[in-house]
């Protein structure tokens, strides 16, 4: 809500365009109850989103199927792990005003040039997440090959995505995918073995040799990859978040005011979104995971190949019959679209943003556009490729994972530094994570390179 005043009296329709600048806006503290708080919630979706897809849909099951819960205290781990990056990105936005990729142009190119590269890596993680939701697809409606299914899901992807049609289907595919959640919730109860069978595996243990390439594969997408940090950072400056909206109001040639709880109640905001998102998605991974051990794991059936969406569905039909068969298969094919669709337009816009900023003339809109739309080419090409070339859903994700987790530290590293170096003024000092938060933090990045150097020697020096 806002309050408009002028700054001086006296002043009529007809002023000068200088006159009409000097205008002063008065934003109100926003509200912190229960619509509040949902008309707020928006950046912290999105990127669990993006995490109740291959990690969840793929991994988790594979992980129960294949081990049992030996795997489940990974995924509690990369929660706690990872949450600072995830807070931090979004955290820099609502203070600064501005997205975090300008905080890691301020240590030079290189960083650009990092997630450039990292943009031309995902196209693995694409293809498999293209591979994945065809699996889901072929267990239904098997009169097409499975790699004909990976490529309509990547063409349909672009498709959607050129006409500015997405709302159309947003709505469709959240309510499926809450639907997908809440079947996995229902199984869990009548599935689930005594707490105490799988609850004493959350303390950190030694994982199986044969089971390294799936830690490393858990660690890298869970809770959802790194670069999703910089794309919430965008998604909260699309929803004008904070300083975001302030910033943009200045630069119109108001004068702001702001309540003195503004920021305040933003960020109280902004902490629930990401809060309650965060804890949904990391109980929806762990489920997955203890309904598979407790379904697939005594059956001996591991997802893998083309059966992979029919055995991940058994978990479901095994519990409440054939009948929800359907229902799985749209659900899955939901979340593992929306995951598709989200790197296809936040990876796009990142490295349209880091173009633009590393060749001065690519910093028009015709230029950015054909960038945006040459990547998502460029990873259509290549994804064609992988998908023929390797046809195996569970397989290509896990070393897309794997190639996240080697990305994280970098990234996770440059969003730590991006609060410390960048928040130079007492209001926004008095806005900095905690002496506590940081040292959690710090601790993330040390353990992911841990994590990331143990994963490599085993996989290739052993």
């Amino acid at each position: 809500m806002t309050d408009t005043t002028m700054s001086a009296s006296g002043m009529t329709a007809g002023d000068s365009k200088e006159t009409i600048q000097k205008e002063t806006i008065h934003l109100k503290a926003p509200g912190t109850g229960l619509v509040d708080t949902w008309k707020a919630m928006g950046p912290g979706i999105a990127a669990a989103m993006t995490g109740i897809g291959a990690s969840h849909i793929m991994h988790a099951p594979t992980a129960g199927a294949r081990f049992g819960y030996d795997l489940l205290w990974v995924i509690l781990a990369a929660y706690i792990i990872k949450y600072c990056a995830f807070e931090f990105a979004h955290r820099y936005t609502m203070v600064k005003g501005e997205t975090i990729i300008n905080a890691y142009h301020r240590n030079g190119n290189w960083p650009l040039w990092f997630m450039i590269f990292q943009g031309f890596a995902n196209t693995v993680g694409i293809a498999g997440r293209a591979l994945g939701c065809a699996a889901m697809l072929w267990a239904a409606f098997p009169f097409m090959a499975l790699e004909t299914w990976a490529v309509v899901i990547l063409l349909g992807t672009v498709a959607i995505l050129w006409a500015g049609s997405y709302k159309a289907v947003e709505g469709i595919c959240k309510l499926l995918i809450l639907i997908f959640a809440g079947s996995c919730f229902i199984a869990f109860a009548l599935q689930a073995p005594p707490p105490m069978e799988y609850l004493s595996r959350l303390a950190p243990t030694l994982p199986p040799i044969a089971a390294m390439m799936l830690f490393g594969a858990m660690f890298g997408y869970f809770p959802t990859t790194l670069e999703v940090a910089p794309m919430q950072s965008n998604w909260a400056v699309d929803k004008k978040a904070g300083m975001v909206k302030i910033n943009e109001l200045r630069a119109q040639g108001h004068k702001v005011e702001m309540d003195k709880d503004y920021m305040k109640n933003s960020l109280i905001l902004f902490k629930r979104d990401m809060n309650i998102s965060y804890i949904v998605s990391m109980l929806s991974g762990m489920i997955f995971l203890i309904v598979g051990a407790a379904v697939l794991n005594p059956l001996g059936l591991v997802p893998k190949g083309s059966e992979m969406g029919a055995t991940i569905a058994r978990i479901y039909t095994d519990t409440f019959g054939g009948w929800i068969f359907p229902v799985i298969i749209a659900g899955g094919v939901a979340a593992l679209f929306s995951t598709v669709f989200t790197y296809f337009d936040g990876q796009a816009r990142i490295t349209e943003e880091c173009a633009a900023r590393l060749f001065k003339k690519l910093d028009t809109p015709t230029a950015r556009k054909l960038v945006y739309r040459g990547m998502q080419i460029i990873w259509i090409i290549a994804g064609v490729a992988i998908i023929y070339g390797l046809p195996e859903p569970i397989f290509v994700t896990q070393l897309a994972s794997v190639m996240a987790l080697v990305f994280s530290p970098v990234l996770y590293w440059l969003t730590v530094k991006a609060l410390k170096d960048n928040f130079t003024t007492d209001f926004e000092r008095e806005l900095l994570p905690s002496k506590l938060m940081f040292a959690w933090a710090w601790f993330g990045v040390i353990a992911l390179v841990g994590i990331t150097g143990w994963v490599l020697y085993t996989q290739f020096l052993m």
